[in-house]
């Protein structure tokens, strides 16, 4: 392993993003690439199954499918339990998807977690409705589609179990206009909190994959 490699491995790194901004495609190279423990953003925490089972589960579920945020108190407690798990407690970098978006959810992470970036993956709004609103997933087998970038063989049908794709309820327009909201009120001071701190990096992420990864790993070769 070289130096730069060790010194990517001890990075604690937050991309945030609106929804459907690439969030979870860049987190997923950063993690391969830079050799980062991977910790799962709260809305996918939020959409699983068996966490909508328990007593927090059944409080967040309906918040989070009405497009809007859980409480960081929620939040904050199971993201810190989260971190804590998959990073032996502090001892590897991590990259984090979309946590802390609040500023309360900030001013707890610099006092509980710690961190050395917010990388800030920036596109337009036009984008975002286009990306979020084409998305669809089969019912059965939770395969992911979308209707311009990943189509079915036939239209709107699961490939593999032949039955009609669904729209999640937060990805409708109306629920996708409502997120955006949300999150401007929110993470804008977020960002502007820790650019007091010289700890944002913003990213154009109306590009293709390739070179949003590209320019976020030569932002980060800077500071190493």
């Amino acid at each position: 392993m070289t130096e730069q490699e060790n010194k990517f491995q001890k990075l604690k790194i937050v991309l945030i993003g609106q929804p459907g901004s690439g969030k979870g495609t860049q987190v997923d190279l950063i993690r391969e690439k830079l050799g980062l423990v991977l910790v799962p953003s709260p809305g996918d925490l939020y959409r699983d199954p068996e966490f909508r089972k328990t007593e927090l589960g059944k409080i967040v579920a309906p918040i989070v499918d009405r497009g809007e945020f859980a409480p960081d108190e929620i939040t904050n407690r199971i993201m810190k339990e989260k971190i804590i798990d998959l990073t032996d407690n502090f001892k590897k970098g991590f990259i984090s998807e979309g946590y802390p978006r609040t500023l309360g959810q900030a001013e707890f992470v610099d006092k509980e977690i710690g961190f050395d970036f917010l990388i800030n993956l920036e596109v337009p709004e036009e984008e975002i409705i286009l990306r979020l609103s084409g998305r669809r997933i089969c019912p059965k087998c939770k395969k992911n589609y979308h209707l311009i970038t990943l189509p079915p063989k036939q239209d709107e049908i699961c490939d593999i179990c032949q039955v009609s794709l669904v729209q999640r309820e937060d990805d409708k327009p109306e629920a996708i206009r409502k997120r955006m909201y949300v999150y401007h009120q929110t993470a804008e001071l977020t960002i502007e909190y820790y650019r007091k701190q010289n700890k944002v990096i913003d990213i154009n992420g109306d590009q293709s994959v390739e070179k949003v990864f590209e320019d976020i790993k030569q932002a980060l070769e800077k500071y190493l």
